[in-house]
């Protein structure tokens, strides 16, 4: 009467759960309605073991799924790590070209620098030489 209450939107579901589930009798002359016998425990306890067993093997494949997508987004994880590996060896590489690209430049300029400081050095410190020595002697 009071899961009727409490399921009053469904006055047959007592029928359906009560069919569905073991049909159990009192036990035999002179037995309580609320005991059952070894052998409606027994068939009972099957049921639920069936039950469990059901849920384990829902359990088993849905942990196989887990570690199927655990696979995949390892395996994404990886081909991604590759991916930003290759281009920061790429771009690692651009950098080192442009910086010895720059480095031949700062040579060159070196060079030129040199060469202008020698014909400057040559065409204006000797001839002051020349003329320091040559008041020199002259004196």
């Amino acid at each position: 009467m009071r899961a009727a209450t409490l399921n009053n939107h469904d006055p047959n579901w007592e029928k359906r759960f009560f069919t569905a589930q073991l049909k159990t009798t009192d036990g035999g002359d002179g037995m309580d309605g609320q005991y059952v016998t070894r052998e409606e425990f027994n068939t009972a306890m099957h049921k639920v073991n069936q039950n469990f067993t059901k849920v384990e093997a829902r359990f088993d494949v849905t942990d196989q799924k887990i570690d199927k997508l655990d696979q995949k987004i390892e395996n994404r994880s990886d081909l991604l790590d590759q991916k930003i590996d290759n281009r920061f060896a790429t771009l690692d590489q651009k950098i080192d070209d442009r910086f010895d690209v720059l480095g031949a430049k700062i040579d060159a300029l070196i060079r030129v620098t040199w060469w202008i400081m020698g014909l400057i050095g040559a065409g204006l410190i000797l001839p002051l030489l020349t003329l320091i020595i040559y008041q020199i002697l002259k004196l």
